[in-house]
């Protein structure tokens, strides 16, 4: 290649990798510009679903068999009673988050990594199912979602007084934009009454699940 044609393609090869890092900088400046009037707060939790791990409760019973054996009498009263022996399967609950959107323009949250704390007892991880939520001047809620094993600490977990997240979140200026990560580390205190109707909801959620189990070996 001529030295002049060398040196023009290097003249534009560098012309435009400096246009594109500038604009990926431009648009870093935008996204935080309007994350500086954005604010992140957590509003609380709520119950999602939960599995139950069936063997627990039936093993090796019979299909027609009218009642459960034993062993699921008891882990059911034990249930009522708050007292939760064994590995039971898994709950799933959501993390409601606002965003308060001060600015006149619309981020999208892409995605979010991270861990939920309870009183720095456990952390769970963090799993953002909308891949593109339009966060628009105002008010915006969402969710972040997560799962606990339901075994003995369970209920110990979820009495807790703080719920805190942590981790990063991908913002983008368009819905299939470049991605822009931020860091993020929120808290919010739990109130009793909240945290007592949380607990007797799984509990009850967990109650049902086996009785439903149960019902379907019935049919």
């Amino acid at each position: 290649m001529p030295l002049k044609k060398f040196a023009l393609f290097c003249i534009l090869f560098f012309t435009l990798f400096a246009f594109l890092s500038g604009c990926a900088a431009t648009r870093k400046v935008q996204a935080a510009n309007i994350l500086k009037k954005c604010k992140l707060e957590v509003v609380g939790a709520s119950y999602d679903s939960v599995h139950v791990n069936l063997d627990k409760f039936f093993g090796n019973q019979p299909s027609n068999s009218l009642l459960p054996n034993s062993k699921a009498i008891l882990l059911v009263q034990n249930i009522a009673k708050g007292n939760i022996p064994d590995s039971l399967g898994t709950l799933y609950f959501g993390i409601h988050v606002r965003i308060q959107n001060g600015s006149e323009d619309t981020l999208w949250l892409r995605a979010a990594q991270g861990i939920v704390t309870f009183d720095s007892i456990s952390e769970l991880p963090i799993d953002f199912k909308d891949s593109s939520f339009a966060i628009v001047p105002g008010n915006s809620e969402t969710e972040l979602h997560t799962k606990l094993n339901i075994d003995g600490k369970a209920l110990k977990i979820l009495a807790t007084d703080t719920i805190r997240v942590q981790g990063n979140l991908d913002f983008s200026l368009s819905p299939n934009g470049e991605r822009i990560r931020f860091a993020v580390d929120e808290k919010k205190p739990v109130l009793p009454e909240d945290r007592t109707a949380f607990i007797d909801k799984a509990k009850n959620a967990v109650l049902s699940a086996i009785i439903d189990a149960w019902s379907s070996k019935l049919r």
